[in-house]
Order: C-alpha cells, then structure tokens, then sequence
C-alpha cells in the first residue's frame, strides 16, 4: 500500500515538472527566440489619415480688389481619433451645454422641431422620408416620439437626461449624414465666438476629443455689392455627395450653389491635404504629420471695378427714387430696376446692378425675409429677367431698313399721328398710333427716331417682313445668348412660330407691333447693353463676360485668359449705323432726354423706350453708348412700371459722369 502510494506521488511530481518545464520552454521562447517579433507587436501603431480642407479660391476686380475671399473662423470640432467611444454622448452633452450657454449653433439637421411638443419640420420632407427608412427604420406613419425613441435605441441614449436627448439625437443624427469617422472628424458648431473657442481649448483636458479648430468661410468685404453675379456657396446634401464623391469632395466641403461661385467651381475648390495621426496600442497619440499640405483654390479675377460698381449700385437706387417720386402711371409704381454697363471695344462688363438687391453677409440668416418679400431682391432682374424693350427696337429697324437700302438717310414719311395703312376693320376697331396720337408730320429716318415716331416703324415694318426684321436683332445680340459666363435667359423676338405656340394667328398687324419692340418680344437687360455696344461698333458684337482671367492662388500663373471674342458681325451698308447714331445723338440733344444729357462735355448717343405692361403701366427702357467720337462705354437700364424711358436718361448722365470722374482721379 505504501509503495503504492509512494508511486503515485512520484508519477504527479513528474507531471508537475513536466508542466512547469514546458511553461519554461514557451517562456524562453517568447522571450529569448522570438523576443524581437513580439516586442514589436507590443509596440505596433496604427495610422489614421484626415483630410485637411483647403482654403476656397477668391474673387477679386480687375484691380485685385477681393469681392469674395476666405475669412478664418475657429469650429469646435468633435474627432473620432481622440474620442474615446464610451464617452461619446456624455462629450457631446458637456459641449453642447457650453455651445448652448454661449448662445452658439449647433449642426443639426434632424427634421424634427427642437423645442416640445416635437413635430416634423415642414419643407423637409425629403430629409423626414431618408430619416424614418435608412436611420430610425419605423413606418411611413410613425410619429415624431416614434421616431425619437428609434434614435435613442440607435445611439444608447438612455442615460442623456430628457431635456437633452432631443438635442442629442439630433446632432447624433447629422454626425452619421455627415459621415463621422476617423478620417472625417465632425463640426458641431462652425464659426463660433473667440470667447467660446478659449472656453474648449481652456477645458481639453476634461473634453477629450473635443477641438478648437480653424476653418475659412466665404468673407465679403461688401455682401452688397455684387451678390446676384458672385452667388452663394453652401454645404455639400447627401444627394449631392453621391455624384461628387468621385470628384475628392468630403460631406464637410464646401460648394459653390449659384453665380460664378457654381460656375468657376472647379477653379475655386483647392486641394486637400492629409494628415496622419499615429497612435499604439493603447490609443495613445504619439505622433502627428501633415503629409500632404493643403493647396488653396485659384483666384477668379473679375471684369468689374470695385468702385465703379459701387456707384453703378448707388446711381441704380438714386433713379428708382426718382422715378417713385413721380406720379402715378409714369414710375410711381416702379419696383425694380436692372442696369448694365460694358466696355465697348471687349464686351467686358464693368457694372451690373439690381435693385432691390440683398446681402451676401445676410443671406442665410435672412434667407427667408429676402424670398418673401414682394420686390423680390433674390431676383437677378440684369440676366433672368425678360422685358419687352419698347421703341428702343426701332434702332434696329432703322439699321435694317438703310442696310437693305430700302431707305436712305433722304426718305420721308408723312406722320398723321395713326397708322391707316390698314382700315378700322382690320385692327379690330382701333387704328395704331403714335404716343397720344401726335403727328410728327413729314420726317426722315434720324428724325424719326429723335422723336419716336411709332408710325414711321411701323411702316419700315411692314415693308421689312418679319424675317428681315428679327435677322438684323439677332445680329445687333437680342433673343440669343450674349455669352455671360453665368446663366441668362434667351429672350424672345417676336414669331409667327411663337403666335401659333399660344394658340395665336399671326397676322399682318403682327409685325407692325413687333416692329416698335412690342408685341411677345423680350430681352434682358445684358442684351439691351450688347446692343448698345454693336450699334457702338457699326456691327460687330463682342462676346459678353464678366471673368477678365483665372490666376493661380498666389498671383505666379495665370490660368486662364478670356479672350475679346466675335460673336457675329454685319457690315455698315449705306452708312447705317452712321446714320441711325446721328438720329440717337439727335434724342439725346434735342429729344426728351436731352434735359440730362444735352450737357455732357461730350456726345452720348441714346434711344429710349416705353414698354406697356398692363393697362397704365409701363416699363422703362433706355440704351446709350459713348462718346460717340470714340465710344468706350455701353449702357442699358430697365426700369419695372417705371413710366416714360426718357427719366431714364438721368441714369445715364451719372454713369458717364462716374466713369470719367474715377478714370481722372487715377489719372486714366
């Protein structure tokens, strides 16, 4: 029994040596044999790359003067690769009571109202229907609670006390749209208060995770003054990430939405650069390289003085005034105005002015005062809106008709104050006339322009055609494209094509209408200026721009040139456009709009218009181009219900007389 005993104690003696032998083999071998390969899996790291947004392009004036640039702003930033995640509501929550002290917006674009009882924003759908099928997963008909309570599951919000897990859910919800990751960190607030940004950075050891960091944002040094041309910029939607992806865009990008700011987007965005953040096994962060530097976005430099276009904005106003201080019918009434000025030997726009306008600082926070006001300020009236031009038109006529030689600058016609080419019956009961039936009796060609005779067009009408009539407009830029790098509008010339598309018959009194600028014709403002500029040009007509080059961020290259381009030319046959100015210089100095321009120290050539628009009202048109010995300038305003377009003649005079007093005073 003893022996026995004795045996088995010795066969578990082995055992145990046997053991502890093998423990000290694996032992030596981890540390002796193989000690070099796991010492360096102890000390393995793990890399993280972050986008680093590069600074957004500017826009300048010719003169280098910055219209849009890059204004540095400190965001609060929440990044995954310092975030530890059980922390992360309970971070979240200590920031946004900071965000919310200190008055600061908080990024949230959860659809659902802040403030109880909750209910579904309205205009977001879209956003409500991706919310309740691709996040929450609840049915069509769930309620706002329904939805919440799907999100507190969703990001464990369980322990967030109720007053905030709205809050919570909501910027939950925009870090997921966004993209929140290690590589794509998360503004919970941009462009907060320095006093904020000291109040993190003073707290970065309780909010890990939590950065004070820069961004730039669209800065104006006037948001005036040219809004409607530079357009907007603003965040990249989820829909549109889809197709920009593939382009290098980040959810956190910024991207041009309208203007030259959609147009030159391209040029505009920079490169983003790359850093790399190193951390080891234990997440602690022990090293931190940009290895990519970030490169900003080129520089669009404008056509357009600053100054010039200041005082453009401000003569635009002063003529809306004017014309609101009259009576009733002849610009009371009026609402908006449009004017464009260009540089007749290259089709460059100097100015370009709406009013009422809005301010680019503003927009967003204004947005909505800016879309529901009635004088609609949002509206670029210049480029989208279509007006009938009114007697204007009859320069063209003029040039068409001496072109053809179907007159000469000798031809009569006898003006009995109404057109009876055509009887009573024909017109349906009502002869057309000239302004208050006056009978501007026997006159020639340049004098039928100085005094607008309505009937003398609508005889060269008649005999013209239609056809003839619309070849020399389309020529001289009206109803086609001017060429503006940002979107305008075709306008329309008056067709028989255009009747029948409304259910119309084109018949002979058509074309005596359309003849004095009336009838379905409409153009826009850049194209009443680039009429100007073709008459100025005895028929050549330069392309229309904005953009003078493309140069690279820091001035050392230039990118892109915009070259003077012509768009069509028709030659000055029998002097007409010789003899058509001379009738404009004529309106100028002896017709209604000399009591503004008869004056100048030097000759301005004009037409003027006055377009019905319903019952009483009319607007207000006026093209002129000078000085007529050397012509630099061309300029075209509108004005809505502004009543006759000789008030507009004002305008014109403070134009000429602005561009010359800044050409002076640097010494041009």
């Amino acid at each position: 029994m003893k022996k026995t005993l004795e045996s088995r104690l010795n066969i578990l003696v082995m055992i145990i040596i046997g053991i502890f032998l093998a423990f000290t083999l694996k032992l030596v071998q981890y540390q002796i044999i193989d000690g070099e390969e796991y010492y360096s899996k102890s000390n393995a790291s793990t890399r993280i790359n972050q986008t680093v947004i590069a600074a957004r392009g500017d826009i300048t004036d010719i003169n280098g003067v910055s219209m849009a640039g890059g204004q540095v702003v400190f965001d609060i930033t929440i990044n995954k690769a310092y975030m530890p995640s059980e922390k992360l509501n309970e971070r979240i929550l200590q920031v946004v009571k900071i965000l919310q002290q200190q008055g600061e917006t908080l990024n949230d674009i959860l659809p659902i109202s802040r403030e109880k009882p909750y209910t579904f924003i309205e205009g977001k759908e879209a956003e409500q229907t991706r919310l309740r099928e691709d996040v929450a997963k609840v049915a069509v008909y769930a309620t706002e609670q329904d939805v919440l309570t799907k999100l507190t599951e969703r990001y464990k919000l369980q322990d967030v006390p109720q007053d905030y897990v709205r809050t919570i859910a909501g910027i939950r919800y925009t870090m997921e749209r966004e993209g929140y990751s290690a590589s794509y960190p998360f503004d919970i607030a941009k462009d907060v208060s320095v006093e904020t940004a000291t109040i993190i950075q003073e707290l970065s050891r309780e909010l890990t995770g939590i950065e004070v960091t820069e961004s730039s944002k669209r800065y104006y040094a006037n948001g005036t003054l040219l809004p409607h041309i530079l357009g907007t910029v603003g965040p990249i939607y989820a829909e549109e990430y889809r197709q920009l992806k593939s382009q290098g865009y980040g959810l956190n990008d910024t991207l041009g939405k309208s203007g030259l700011e959609k147009v030159y987007e391209s040029y505009l965005k920079g490169t983003d650069g790359v850093l790399q953040i190193e951390k080891n096994i234990y997440g602690e962060i022990t090293d931190v390289d940009t290895i990519i530097q970030p490169k900003p976005g080129n520089t669009v430099k404008l056509t357009i003085d600053a100054e010039f276009q200041q005082r453009a904005n401000d003569i635009l106003k002063a003529q809306v005034e004017m014309l609101q201080s009259r009576t009733a019918g002849w610009g009371k009434e009026c609402t908006g105005a449009t004017m464009v000025v260009l540089d007749v030997k290259t089709g460059s726009v100097l100015a370009i002015s709406n009013y009422p306008s809005y301010d680019l600082e503003r927009y967003n926070s204004k947005y909505s005062e800016y879309f529901n006001d009635p004088d609609t300020p949002l509206f670029n009236r210049a480029v989208q809106g279509l007006y009938r031009p009114g007697s204007v038109f009859k320069v063209n006529m003029a040039v068409a008709a001496l072109q053809m030689g179907l007159i000469d600058e000798n031809f009569t016609y006898t003006c009995r104050g109404v057109y009876d080419y055509y009887t009573v019956a024909q017109w349906g009961g009502r002869l057309p006339s000239c302004a208050n039936n006056t009978a501007h009796g026997t006159i020639n060609v340049k004098q039928a322009l100085k005094v607008s005779c309505n009937c003398f067009f609508y005889d060269l009408g008649r005999r013209m055609g239609i056809e003839r009539i619309n070849e020399s407009a389309h020529n001289m830029g009206l109803g086609v494209l001017t060429g503006l790098e940002i979107s305008e509008q075709l306008g329309r010339l008056s067709t028989p094509e255009f009747t029948e598309s409304l259910g119309g018959t084109w018949q002979a009194g058509n074309v005596i209408q359309a003849s004095i600028g009336q009838l379905d014709t409409a153009i826009t403002a850049v194209q009443l200026a680039t009429y100007a500029g073709t008459v100025a040009n005895r028929g050549v007509r330069y392309a229309t721009h904005i953009v003078d080059s493309i140069e690279s961020y820091d001035g050392s290259q230039v990118i892109y040139k915009t070259p003077v381009t012509v768009l069509s030319e028709t030659s000055n046959t029998n002097n007409a456009f010789d003899i058509a100015e001379q009738g404009m210089v004529m309106a100028s100095t002896e017709g209604n709009a000399k009591i503004y321009l008869q004056d100048l120290p030097y000759t301005v050539a004009s037409k003027t218009g006055t377009a019905q628009v319903a019952g009483d009202l009319y607007n207000a048109t006026i093209m002129a181009y000078g000085p007529t010995e050397n012509p630099e300038i061309a300029v075209a305003i509108i004005a809505e219900k502004g009543g006759n377009g000789y008030n507009l003649a004002m305008g014109v005079r403070d134009v000429f007389n602005a561009y010359y007093e800044i050409k002076a005073a640097r010494g041009q």
